[in-house]
This record gives C-alpha cells, structure tokens and sequence, in this order.
C-alpha cells in the first residue's frame, strides 16, 4: 500500500476566521486559540439560525459518530485516501478540511463558521490504530468455507440494490422509453429487478444470505412527491435558484425517486440487514438524438463504479461531507476497488461489451490500473455504509440490447448476430457471481 508523502499542514483562513467552542462533554470539539469567540448569545432566536446545507432532502449530520474513530487512521493514509480517491482536486476539500499533523478539522456546517469544528485525532505512526467501526467484514474475517468447495459463499451477506423502480412508478423515473409500436417498453427499474432476483436464487445456492432493497416494482419509500413540495422549494431558494412551480415539481419528483427512495433502502441496508457487500444494479443508456423521438443508438458498453471523486460543491453538503469521512475511516475503498476490477473483468468476459471511457475529470476518476473502474460520487454508493459496487453495462437504446431485452428470460442459448447468448439477464447475474466466487471464495 503506498501512502502519499507528507504535506506541510495547511490551515486556510476562510476555514478558520471563527471557532465555537464547546461545553466539556464533547471533547472531539476545540476551538483555535487566540481565535474570538463568535457563540451565539441567548437572545438568538430560531429565525436567525442558518440552515444547515445539505444534500436534496439530506438530514443534519450527527457528527458524534466520527467519535468512534479518533487515533483509528493516520495522517497519510488519511491523505492517501482522501487525495487519492475521494476529492476530486485538493481544493475541493480545503474550505471545509485543515490536516494538520496529529488532526484534521472539519466545519460542521459549511455556510457557518460560526457552528464551529469537529477534531478528529489521528493515529501515530507509531501506533497500532484502534479496531475501526464497522458492520461488514472484510475477506479475511469470514467463516471458512468448506474444503469441498460447495458453497464458496458461506457467511457471506450481500444486499442486492436493483436500480430505480418499475410499473407505473417509472414516470416520475425517467428511465422508461419505447421505440417501435409493437415492441415491449424499455423500463430499467423492471430490468434490474430481474436480475436480482435471479442474483438472490444463485448466490444462495452458493452459501450466501441475500437480501434485496426491494423485491417488487413499487417503492420503498413512503413519501410521494406531493409531501416533498416544501423541502422542494426551501433546496431550491438555499441553492439561488427560482423556485417555480414547474422546478419545485420537477425537484419534489427527483427528491422522491431518489433521494426518498434510496435513503429508505439505505436504512434497512445499515440498520437492519448489514450486508458486507452491496450490488447496485443499474442498465446504462446513450443520449437520444433526438429526446422528443427516441431511436437507436450506435453506443454500447460496461463501466464499474465506486464511490469518490467529489466535487467542491458535494463536500461543502454537511450531510455528504460526514458520508465521505465515514467511508474514509472504516477503509471501504480498499475492498471496493479490488472487487469492481474482478466484477468488472467477470461482466466484460460475459457480456463481450467494450469499455467505457467518456467521463470528464471533475464528473470521475480512475484509481486503478483497470479502465472500466471509475470512482464517481453517487447517492447510492455513498449512503451504503459498506463496500458498494455500482454496475452499468449495456446501453438499453442499442439496437443489439434492445433485441436482447424483447427475448426475455429464455432458457439456453439464441443467436443474436452470430453469437450465441445467454439471456441478458441470466448473463448480467453470472458474471457478478463468478467475481464473489473469484474475490471471497477459499
């Protein structure tokens, strides 16, 4: 493992024009000395209170739970990590980060100073770190499986994220088009259901426990965007922009297919079933030529993504600023990137599909040797709290995939211009079983 060299400890002034201080009890808060006080007094009332700036529809963070991970990381692989894999330039995080040499400082809440800073404590060098905290496991720490090679997966638990929803969920999805009159609708949300559920039939039969986020086209959420209008219209007016009646609809949609949705899977995912592995499924798509008349496109291919690279603007939301810390300290790259390279080799070998390589430098970044693993910032993959792959072959408005989907789930082999083929789905789940199968195995 190669750490990055240290740097000279950097303590922009933006950062740290004003410190709160804090009462004994949370010692992981201290202010700078010889900095004034800027507490607020008593008389503040609430109207006054600056809300906190967060994600669509993010909650507060509890900063309490990086209190587990003081002296847990040092400072380079701190750095490694963080410069390596999740910003995506150094500037990005310096407004709301100081490293200094035993201790990063971390705004509380980005748009005031005045809230003061978390002080997470490094680990020396020369320490042993503590035991970080975490639910899932890493390779190392499963059961052993049996010497026959039976099933390869025992111990193992994985949660299983078919992408977006389906039925008639899918118009406020965007992810549901047909081209041709007599021709089955493309809906992604329906797709990667399909593939799960043929995903939690083969893993189990391979040791495995299984869980999915959810095992029907209907969402797991309980918020429909008529209750979201409010939270709608206070993102917008925080981000400057004109909340109209058309962008608080069109905000309250995606703030309920998205955001809603996947914080309800993520907290049956942390909470409940605590999973060591996460699989997101996901079809990719080209842009249409033409949005009002979907037609076919010449594009087809596979990518693998894992959580990182986030932009200035995602670190200074406190809610995802705490998400990046927490996958920062309990190590989850690690694990992520060898698994996307084997579960990306694994797909490409099923799927023969080129390799993608169309992402601009501030979207993505490679962090490996292997060009289809990107690290890319997404709300999936950072809400997971364990090593979470986020899987994107086939352009579903490619004519060959589009074939391919209008099969359906056939058993054997057919044809498609000249090679013989699995069903996509069928093909899609066992190339992600032979990578567990590969990566955990023994």
């Amino acid at each position: 493992m190669r750490f990055l060299p240290p740097v000279k400890p950097r303590v922009p002034a933006l950062l740290f024009a004003v410190v709160l201080t804090c009462a004994p009890s949370c010692p992981a808060f201290e202010p700078l000395s010889g900095l004034p006080s800027l507490r607020r007094s008593a008389s503040t009332t609430d109207a006054e209170t600056v809300r906190p700036y967060l994600s669509r529809l993010g909650s507060a963070p509890d900063w309490s739970r990086l209190d587990a991970y003081q002296h847990a990381i040092t400072r380079d692989e701190f750095v490694y990590l963080l410069e390596h894999c999740y910003a995506a330039k150094p500037s990005a995080y310096q407004p709301f980060l100081s490293i200094l040499s035993d201790r990063v400082l971390i705004r509380l809440q980005s748009n005031d100073p005045a809230a003061g800073l978390y002080t997470l404590h490094f680990a020396q060098a020369s320490q042993i770190p503590i035991k970080r905290q975490r639910f899932w496991r890493k390779r190392e720490e499963l059961p052993r499986q049996p010497d026959d090679g039976s099933l390869p997966l025992r111990g193992l638990r994985v949660a299983v994220d078919p992408g977006h929803i389906g039925g008639d969920w899918t118009k406020w999805d965007d992810r549901d088009f047909q081209i041709g009159r007599h021709t089955l609708r493309i809906r992604e949300g329906e797709m990667t259901l399909k593939v799960a559920k043929i995903l939690q039939r083969d893993l189990t039969r391979l040791g495995a426990t299984i869980g999915l986020t959810r095992e029907s086209n209907n969402p797991r959420t309980s918020l429909r965007p008529e209750d979201l209008q409010d939270e709608a219209r206070q993102y917008l007016i925080q981000r400057n922009r004109i909340p109209s009646s058309k962008s608080i609809s069109f905000t309250a949609s995606q703030m309920f297919a998205i955001s809603s949705e996947i914080d309800a899977r993520a907290d049956w995912l942390n909470k409940e079933f605590q999973p060591d592995v996460a699989l997101c499924l996901h079809f990719d798509a080209a842009p249409f030529p033409n949005p009002l008349r979907p037609s076919f496109v010449r594009s087809n291919y596979i990518h693998m993504l894992i959580n990182g690279t986030y932009s200035e603007g995602e670190i200074k939301e406190d809610d995802s600023r705490l998400e990046m810390l927490l996958r920062i300290l309990q190590g989850v790259y690690y694990s992520e990137e060898k698994l996307a390279s084997l579960a990306g080799d694994a797909l490409q070998k099923e799927t023969r599909l080129p390799v993608f390589s169309g992402y601009g430098s501030s979207t993505a970044q490679r962090v490996n040797d292997n060009p289809m693993v990107w690290a890319r910032n997404l709300k999936a993959n950072r809400a997971f709290l364990c090593p979470t792959l986020f899987f994107e072959p086939h352009c579903m408005n490619n004519i060959l995939t589009y074939r391919r989907v209008q099969a359906g789930e056939y058993a054997g082999l057919r044809e498609f211009d000249g090679i013989y083929r699995k069903n996509i789905y069928q093909e899609y789940a066992d190339g992600i079983a032979a990578a567990l199968v590969k990566y955990y195995g023994r």
